[in-house]
């Protein structure tokens, strides 16, 4: 806020200003100052009873409010001295417990402590009172209430989970593993002798019969969900075993594993060692036996065992996938201890890779075997091994390339006639199927990275196909062969690109946050496409120039002199296009013989285009056209050319567009042309000149050129 003294000089210096020559104004400040003073000493005169009067009343009010503020304060002081006796008092209460309150708190945990002490004694003593009693089903309760699930607060070890106390969990630890080991023995004897009970494993011979007791499976029901609920103390994830530095597999439940023990004793038995059976060059032999056990058994674990999972709480486990699991693995661990040696013979190896992946093929067409599960096929992706499989493949498939393209006629059209109108030849169909080999063969890895690398070796080998093709064109296999070649691939190639196969692997290399989904075959398709513009152009170059040098007699008939029809005699075609319109029937009849559909209309259609350039290009412009001469030459446009183009496609007259529209003028009645000349001439509206054109049905010349075919009529004045 303002000082007195501050508002003043405010106040003078907006009255004044800086100006000097206002300082006249000051004396009628100090006079209002003055004048307002007086106003203000009579107000506040003490002679003035009125005034006198409410002063007094004032200043005894201020007097009055002045002594209960003192008052006020006096209490406040006094409170704030009492409360400050009480606070100091209590605060020595305080500190003086809070030493007695640490030495609670310490007591009650070593009181929890003791506690939990006292109930792993208690259960270890319980469980060792009753582990040789008949009561199974107390014994795994006492053994859950020591070590059930690890984020549980019913059993010992989850009520540690997130205590710090390391001596006390690892004495639960220890004593668990303790009874873990135990239990796990005495049920897994107790499930063993059951299983050869009921003459387990069937093995696929005719004399053995799977037929158990409904007593004896549900007592193996029963020890197989104890089995399932006896899990050791440790982290699950911690258990995986490792088949070699780049091969895992998740651990298996104790029941499954008690299932498999048998065929590994019998695969082992087979399968190593000095055995007939255990060889290098035959894979095939133990991924068929596997298959086999798997097959015949894998719907009676499921159907038997998969219940007794469920009652121990493992709601998504499928034990029939579990079991088929083990048995791969067994295939696993031989194909880790012979891979290394295998792999230093190229045929030994190209073989394993074949029947590797027929025994994942098998394992997911007859045991709907997941893709997520570990498989045979792990173990040939590790980085030394995938190298080698990719060089293989690209030897194979260069090798195979040769024998396709020299092989038995590799341009012969394949058979089946509903690729009639595509015109295939043998040798692109057979590269195709190259191709989709090689899809099938990696479709199965598990890794995208490993997936986009056989697709790396598509693109090459598509390249060097491309390549091929363009050595091939000028030699004596034809263009029309190579094109329909190009054509097919291209097509192929944009509906694989379409393909979920294909499009998972573009999200894998472009990340599924990609603005734009393209295809993984876009530059090979540009690159063919491009390729296919500039045969399809050139092919229709070459019949455009035969044509051409067949029409030198036409271009120069005697347009100019040529009478009028008899009306009683029909046109017949020109003399001098007799030739002409023979080599232009017979290409176009070749063309659509040896081109496939799309690709022969394309090129139609150039060689119409360019036909028709050169009809009035180098002939109507060249020519003065009697009235007889614009008729013939209309007959042999409209009656002959068209109705031949009009063999293989609809509405020819639009692909000869600029000679049907010449046509129209150079026979035009000759008022009509006269008309129409006058006004093409003359007016400098191009508006009025296209209105014009339209009105005698052209539609497509400029009035320019239009304005040039009408002086090509001999009857037209100018």
């Amino acid at each position: 806020m303002k000082t007195p003294e501050e508002r003043i000089i405010e106040r003078i210096n907006q009255e004044i200003g800086s100006d000097i020559k206002n300082l006249h104004k000051s004396r009628n400040l100090v006079k209002e100052y003055e004048k307002q003073l007086q106003i203000i000493r009579s107000t506040l005169s003490l002679e003035d009873d009125i005034q006198n009067s409410v002063i007094k009343t004032a200043l005894a009010d201020a007097g009055n409010a002045s002594e209960r503020i003192e008052s006020h304060i006096a209490k406040i002081d006094s409170f704030a001295e009492a409360l400050d006796e009480k606070i100091d008092f209590r605060t020595s209460i305080v500190d003086g417990a809070a030493d007695n309150l640490e030495k609670i708190s310490e007591l009650t945990h070593l009181l929890e402590y003791f506690k939990i002490v006292r109930d792993i004694q208690e259960i270890s003593h319980e469980l060792k009172s009753c582990v040789g009693g008949r009561d199974e089903a107390k014994i795994v309760g006492f053994y859950l209430a020591l070590c059930g699930e690890r984020e549980s607060s019913n059993s010992i070890i989850g009520r540690l989970q997130n205590v710090e106390a390391h001596h006390l969990k690892t004495f639960a630890n220890q004593t668990a593993n303790y009874w873990h080991d135990i239990l796990l023995e005495k049920f897994s004897k107790d499930f063993e002798s059951l299983l050869k009970t009921i003459r387990w494993p069937y093995l696929g011979h005719a004399s053995e019969v799977l037929n158990p007791s409904k007593d004896s499976m549900n007592k193996l029901a029963i020890l197989a969900e104890h089995l399932f609920l006896i899990k050791p103390p440790g982290d699950p994830n911690s258990e995986h075993v490792v088949l070699s530095p780049g091969v895992t597999c998740p651990p298996i439940s104790h029941p499954t594993q008690l299932l498999i023990k048998p065929f590994r004793q019998r695969f082992q038995f087979h399968f190593s060692g000095s055995k007939q059976t255990n060889r290098l060059d035959k894979p095939e032999w133990y991924f068929t036996q596997i298959i086999n056990w798997a097959k015949d058994n894998h719907i009676f674990v499921g159907e038997n065992f998969q219940v007794s999972a469920s009652r121990a709480g493992l709601a998504d486990f499928n034990v029939r996938l579990e079991f088929v699991r083990g048995l791969v693995q067994l295939a696993m661990e031989k194909l880790c201890e012979e891979i290394e040696l295998i792999a230093q013979d190229e045929h030994l190896f190209a073989h394993l890779l074949d029947e590797v992946l027929s025994f994942e093929q098998d394992l997911k067409d007859s045991l709907n075997y997941p893709n997520t599960f570990p498989s045979a096929i792990s173990v040939l992706t590790q980085a030394q091994y995938l190298v080698k499989w990719l060089n293989i493949e690209r030897g194979f498939t260069t090798n195979k390339m040769d024998t396709i393209m020299t092989g038995d006629s590799p341009w012969e059209f394949i058979e089946p006639s509903n690729f009639e109108e595509l015109k295939i030849p043998k040798c692109v169909d057979q590269f195709l199927h190259l191709l989709d080999a090689i899809r099938e063969r990696y479709r199965s890895l598990s890794q995208p990275g490993h997936q986009l690398q056989f697709l790396q070796l598509q693109l090459e080998l598509i390249d060097n196909f491309r390549r091929r093709l363009v050595q091939l064109y000028n030699t004596n296999i034809g263009f029309t062969k190579v094109l329909n070649a190009v054509n097919y691939l291209t097509s192929v190639l944009r509906e694989w690109g379409e393909n979920v196969h294909y499009l998972h692997l573009h999200a894998a290399l472009v990340g599924p946050d990609a603005e734009e989904i393209n295809s993984v075959f876009e530059k090979p398709v540009d690159e063919l496409e491009h390729w296919q513009r500039k045969l399809v152009k050139e092919l229709s170059g070459r019949v455009v120039d035969d044509i051409k040098a067949k029409s030198m007699s036409y271009r120069h008939d005697l347009w100019v002199t040529m009478p009028e029809q008899n009306a009683k005699e029909p046109f017949i075609l020109s003399i001098t296009a007799g030739e002409m319109f023979q080599i232009m029937m017979q290409c176009l009849h070749n063309l659509e013989t040896d081109l496939s559909a799309n690709v022969f209309g394309i090129v139609l259609r150039l060689i119409a285009h360019q036909l028709d350039d050169f009809f009035l290009d180098s002939m109507i412009m060249n020519t003065k056209f009697s009235t007889g001469g614009a008729a013939q030459f209309q007959f042999d446009m409209t009656r002959n050319l068209f109705p031949l183009f009009g063999q293989y496609i609809r509405k020819p007259e639009l692909q000869f567009k600029s000679v049907a529209d010449s046509c129209i003028l150079l026979n035009l009645p000759r008022g009509s042309a006269i008309l129409l000349h006058e006004t093409l001439r003359d007016s400098s509206d191009l508006e009025s000149h296209r209105k014009s054109l339209r009105e005698v049905k052209v539609g497509n010349l400029m009035p320019p050129v239009a304005l040039d075919v009408l002086e090509r009529r001999t009857d037209i004045c100018f």
